[in-house]
């Protein structure tokens, strides 16, 4: 059960933080009854990591029975103590299965990136090959710029990559417009190859398009582990021997919520509008077009079958 955790609740917090920012707000609670979502924080870590509770007992409806029963600390302790760890393990298994996919993908894309990138040595990829280091310049820096490419690889503090550029992979084609930043946004190529693989199958990732059920999961919620797939996909082109929140300047669990903050936090109605219709579109991707009822069904009551049943 615990597997789901990194790919569809959190990228770093453990299991004893998310129940003890719950408990926190218990003891907050009014006593007409408790509402978690109407104690917001001022402080936007406590706020994370109530949302992310609240997405740990939706996946993981053991926590839920635990924290209702009269079970001791020590055996939460053990409970979250196992989530973790299986957590931790599905985490390595995705990092290390995108390891070698990656390369394979783009040693397959015209012209073939020279030199040859290795499968196990990561110490090429990054910024020090041109194909990896394509992909991963922030959009604000043109990497087409010798000067710009050296200053990147030299740590010139007026290109820094940080978390607050998005990473060219994440566009469609690598194409950022200033004037029109989300076009193309969450639309490139290679992260829907490593959304496939993960989330449906090795395979379906050579595929345009894969027919999977989709088991009436809602759109936000099969695309919540596309988010997380985000920051794997980062760490696979990058030169980083072993995951970690710091890859030099660059801030993994910052990039994680910038990307969770697009998609749930949205300042206006024409940008929830843009928000589904961006998930409408990751779904056709990943899970195929003959499942578009499930994550957007008709709005049956306004058809012609039910206006006449009104009129009659």
């Amino acid at each position: 059960e615990g597997r789901v955790i990194r790919r569809l609740v959190c990228l770093t917090d453990r299991v004893e933080e998310l129940v003890a920012e719950f408990d926190r707000r218990v003891t907050l609670g009014t006593p007409d009854g408790f509402d978690g979502d109407a104690l917001e924080s001022s402080n936007t870590k406590e706020n994370q990591r109530y949302r992310s509770y609240n997405k740990l007992v939706m996946w993981c409806p053991s926590v839920r029975t635990f924290m209702q029963s009269s079970a001791e600390c020590s055996e939460v302790a053990a409970m979250c103590n196992k989530l973790n760890r299986s957590a931790d393990a599905a985490r390595g298994d995705d990092t290390t299965s995108l390891k070698f996919a990656v390369v394979s993908w783009l040693m397959q894309t015209s012209p073939t990136p020279n030199p040859v990138i290795p499968h196990r040595d990561k110490s090429c990829r990054g910024f020090h090959h041109d194909t990896t280091g394509k992909l991963l310049c922030p959009v604000d820096y043109d990497w087409g710029d010798p000067a710009i490419r050296e200053a990147i690889r030299n740590y010139h503090p007026d290109y820094r990559v940080t978390s607050y550029s998005w990473p060219s992979y994440l566009y469609r084609d690598g194409r950022y417009d200033p004037k029109n930043p989300t076009n193309g946004l969450f639309k490139g190529e290679l992260l829907v190859k490593a959304v496939k693989h993960i989330f449906t199958s090795p395979s379906s990732a050579e595929n345009t398009v894969v027919f999977f059920p989709t088991h009436n999961f809602s759109k936000r919620q099969r695309t919540a582990g596309e988010r997380r797939t985000r920051c794997d996909l980062r760490f696979a082109l990058s030169s980083a021997g072993s995951w970690r929140i710091l890859d030099d300047d660059f801030d993994q669990e910052q990039f994680y919520h910038n990307i969770v903050d697009y998609f749930e936090v949205c300042p206006s109605r024409e940008a929830t509008k843009e928000v589904d219709n961006l998930l409408l579109w990751w779904n056709q991707q990943v899970f195929g077009r003959r499942n578009v009822s499930d994550y957007r069904p008709q709005k049956t009551e306004r058809l012609s079958v039910a206006m006449t049943s009104i009129a009659r």
